[in-house]
């Protein structure tokens, strides 16, 4: 839901972090990088490790997860 209210609206920022007592839930393959295309495709930006965009990460296995954050341009 809160993917489609920034396709709808054209503004908002969507995150998913982690950290020692709260482990991030959605993997990389199917989730992460499903939303992460959207985003990019209808011009907004992903980010991800601090590194750059989500699409650049490197998938190793069925369930790598990750941190990320993605939203509108602005």
């Amino acid at each position: 839901m809160d993917v489609y209210q920034i396709l709808i609206k054209g503004h908002g920022i969507f995150s998913n972090c982690g950290s020692n007592k709260h482990k991030v839930k959605l993997r990389a393959i199917y989730e992460a990088a499903a939303l992460g295309y959207l985003v990019e495709i209808a011009g907004g930006k992903t980010i991800t490790k601090g590194k750059g965009s989500l699409l650049d990460f490197t998938i190793t296995g069925y369930y790598d997860i990750l941190s990320f954050a993605i939203g509108s341009q602005e």
